[in-house]
């Protein structure tokens, strides 16, 4: 399967729209730049990560259905396990702190199937919101699938749940998507060169906070 239309079925549609009325509701979600994500084919979505929250958030903002490639400790969480189950197969846990190659092969696949993949390439939720470097997985992925990194932007995240805080309080929250960004290449310094491509145009959205 090569269009990226992703199986959105009435398990997920259903949820996607509860947990958006949700997301309006609680956090006035906004969401700018959607126009960036193509409308078919692999692209790997990047993002700064704040909260444990944000692979939802990150999803909400998408205009189709996106595979995640996420630490596995988000599966033990109650209420984001239940969002992970209506991805499936799309839900794919990375363990921390080892090369996860069987995750990676397929998070690869995901791509050239024509998916959008979810990626927090800091490796880690940032205890003070600052952005931290980029591990080079997700530009290495993009560029063994061909495939462009798309930045986005994440605000307000960690005020609507810091770290330590098990339900979320209402706080605005926006999504600013990026221009993407092609790899030249899988060499080291084409990944490095990505990298600090995605990191600074993560940043420039984030100086456009009101």
């Amino acid at each position: 399967m090569n269009s990226g239309s992703a199986p959105d079925g009435p398990w997920y549609r259903g949820l996607y729209a509860a947990v958006w009325a949700l997301a309006r509701a609680l956090f006035r979600l906004t969401v700018t730049g959607r126009e960036h994500i193509p409308r078919t084919g692999g692209a790997v979505i990047v993002a700064n990560h704040q909260s444990w929250i944000d692979p939802i958030i990150v999803a909400l903002a998408l205009p189709r259905k996106p595979a995640f490639l996420a630490m596995e400790e988000l599966w033990a969480m109650p209420g984001v396990k239940l969002a992970m189950r209506a991805y499936g197969p799309l839900a794919i846990p990375l363990q921390r702190g080892a090369v996860d190659a069987s995750a990676l092969r397929r998070a690869l696949q995901t791509l050239k199937d024509g998916h959008l993949l979810i990626v927090f390439p800091e490796g880690g939720i940032s205890p003070d919101g600052h952005l931290r470097p980029f591990h080079r997985g997700a530009a290495m992925l993009a560029a063994r699938a061909h495939v462009p990194l798309i930045p986005v932007a994440l605000d307000g995240t960690s005020d609507a749940l810091p770290l330590g805080r098990l339900m979320p309080r209402p706080r605005p929250i926006t999504v600013r998507i990026g221009t993407p960004i092609e790899p030249a290449g899988g060499g080291r310094e084409d990944l490095a060169h990505a990298n600090a491509a995605a990191e600074a145009e993560i940043e420039r959205l984030r100086s456009q906070r009101r």
